[in-house]
């Protein structure tokens, strides 16, 4: 046999901008069963499936032509897994095939002999292959039938300067899959991310004047009460409750609210749900209008990765291009829709007779092609959270009176209004007495800051403040007539609804003005001072001493911060990352 002169190949000659490998794709009987034992045996991830109907077949679509399989044929289900960290080369993916001249092997569990034109397997790498080899005889061997070893013990050989150990287990469907360890390699690789040991964060257990600042803390005690309360008022009515997370855009922070009773998130953009669908929340209604076709292809891949996706929809030709754009996927889960209508904030949204147009449209495209599902209305009552109560209360009736009006026109078309969406925290009260509403959405009040709890007048409602900033002194005159903390408007947030920002505990203090960086302080002779007029004192603080902040309006402020801090009673309990940690929008 010729010998191959290595030598000679050209390096870097391939196919340009060559990235490595991107996925194995394998066919099995079937794909659940086997997402199944590679998820619990592999601890590999789920990151998205398709499943399809016999109609239309492999004919109908050109694959017959295309892939040579049979024109009856049809690919049942496909699922994609993640089985490691890297971006490229850790991802299987899994074909079931419904055809009528499938090949039946006879081999062992009905697979390919190794020996086999055609044969396959995939390996995993391991650290500790005595510890694996022990774990498959004692869990998944008793567990799933027709596993078995290959080569016990497992085989040694030197490659690539180093000693490889391997060994063979048969899956419960009959492909073989390898395992190997590398005497050298493994002291430097990582185990998947699901069992490498969780490192509990330094400042876990801290007391807060231990951390860096300026820095955002969210006290749990408050929110706790908060969110109590309005699942008492909210959930315990018989409405669903769905929080915005645009003040914090932290996915832990909403799944705490989550795990309390809301029922999912409202986001308004589409990184965001991007961010939060890749960090755990399966209930998402991403409340904005999108546009271009990148934006729906991304959208629509999204479905993919969670349970319940939701969007807003105002105009006929949003609706068309996003059915589109689903359809193109072959998207499980359908995407739900909610006719959006302008309640007189001006803002986006449809008029009552648009609204009826675009849902008698969404049903069409729902009975068709079913890829998406009309399930009801939704309005924002932007203009009202800071007027007077009665003004607000009036206002909050007008708008709900168009979405009652346009439930009423949709369903006289014979089509059921399953939900209708509004309400925030600043009216969110109101929205219950008018009782128009299947759900409301309401974020800030379980966080609450100064503009909800005095201009909202949550505070008269039994809300607790729970957003703050930590800021540190770090400048003070000798005569002491001002004092400057760490936290300007780029860490506290600046809008006119909120004013600026209180100290929570200095009652003798009180903030003038902000900077970019800087927040300025002066002192109140509290001796001298009364109700109706502030005698101003002495700025009574020490450089480096520590003042937590009240935010004026936490919407403008949370971005800000990559790493949020929810602490009780002053000590840290918990560090969540925001979409700001990964220069997410």
């Amino acid at each position: 046999m010729k010998k191959i002169n290595y030598d000679n190949i050209p390096l870097g000659k391939g196919i340009p901008t060559n990235m490595g490998l991107d996925h194995v794709g394998i066919v099995v009987p079937n794909a659940q069963e086997a997402a199944d034992f590679l998820m619990e045996v592999f601890d590999a991830d789920f990151d998205w499936e398709v499943k399809r109907e016999p109609q239309p077949t492999a004919g109908e679509r050109g694959w017959s032509t295309l892939f040579g399989v049979h024109p009856e044929s049809y690919l049942s289900h496909v699922i994609m897994l993640k089985c490691g960290e890297h971006h490229l080369t850790q991802y299987i993916e899994l074909f079931e095939w419904k055809s009528p001249d499938q090949l039946t092997l006879q081999g062992e569990n009905g697979w390919h002999k190794f020996s086999d034109l055609g044969n396959s397997y995939i390996s995993f790498t391991v650290k500790d292959m005595d510890q694996v080899v022990k774990h498959i005889k004692e869990k998944v061997i008793p567990k799933w039938k027709g596993t078995r070893f290959i080569q016990d013990p497992p085989m040694n050989f030197p490659l690539r300067g180093e000693v490889c150990t391997s060994t063979f287990i048969v899956s419960p469907w009959g492909m073989w899959i390898e395992l190997t360890s590398w005497s050298q390699s493994k002291e430097t690789g990582k185990v998947i991310k699901a069992q490498q040991t969780f490192e509990q964060n330094k400042y876990i257990g801290q007391s807060i004047n231990n951390l860096p600042t300026p820095a955002f803390l969210i006290d749990l005690d408050a929110v706790d009460h908060n969110v109590d309360l309005m699942v008492s008022r909210i959930i315990n009515k018989g409405v669903e409750w769905r929080v915005p997370a645009k003040a914090h855009k932290c996915p832990e922070l909403a799944q705490y609210m989550i795990d309390k009773g809301a029922n999912g998130v409202v986001l308004l953009t589409l990184s965001e749900a991007e961010f939060f669908a890749d960090h755990g929340i399966q209930n998402i209604y991403l409340a904005n209008i999108l546009f271009t076709k990148e934006e729906l292809e991304r959208l629509s891949l999204l479905a993919k990765k969670i349970k319940h996706l939701r969007v807003a929809v105002d105009s006929v030709d949003y609706l068309r291009d996003l059915a589109a754009a689903v359809e193109r996927w072959e998207i499980t889960s359908p995407i739900e829709v909610l006719v959006e209508l302008n309640i007189n904030h001006n803002r986006c949204g449809a008029s009552v007779v648009d609204a009826v147009e675009i849902a008698q449209i969404a049903k069409e495209i729902e009975t068709t092609t079913g890829s998406i599902i009309f399930s009801g209305i939704t309005g924002y009552e932007g203009h009202t959270p800071i007027l007077p109560p009665e003004e607000k209360t009036q206002q909050t009736l007008i708008s709900h009176k168009i979405l009652a009006d346009a439930k009423a026109a949709i369903e006289a078309k014979g089509i059921d209004v399953k939900v209708v969406s509004g309400g925030g925290s600043c009216n969110y009260i109101d929205c219950l007495n008018a009782n128009i509403l299947t759900e409301i959405q309401a974020g800030g009040g379980a966080i609450c800051d100064l503009l909800y709890s005095r201009k909202a007048n949550l505070g008269d409602h039994g809300h607790k403040i729970g957003a703050l900033v930590l800021s540190q002194v770090i400048s003070v005159p000798n005569d002491k007539s001002r004092a400057v903390t760490n936290a300007g408007f780029k860490a506290i947030g600046w809008h006119p609804f909120g004013g600026l920002p209180e100290p929570r505990d200095r009652k003798d203090l009180v903030v003038v003005g902000l900077s970019a960086e800087h927040a300025r302080f002066e002192g109140i002779d509290l001796a001298k001072s009364t109700a109706s007029e502030i005698v101003k004192g002495q700025a009574n603080v020490e450089r480096g001493e520590k003042i937590v902040l009240i935010p004026g309006y936490t919407d403008a402020m949370g971005f800000l911060h990559k790493e949020i801090y929810g602490v009780r009673k002053d000590l840290v309990e918990h560090v969540w990352k925001t979409c700001s940690a990964n220069n997410w929008n």
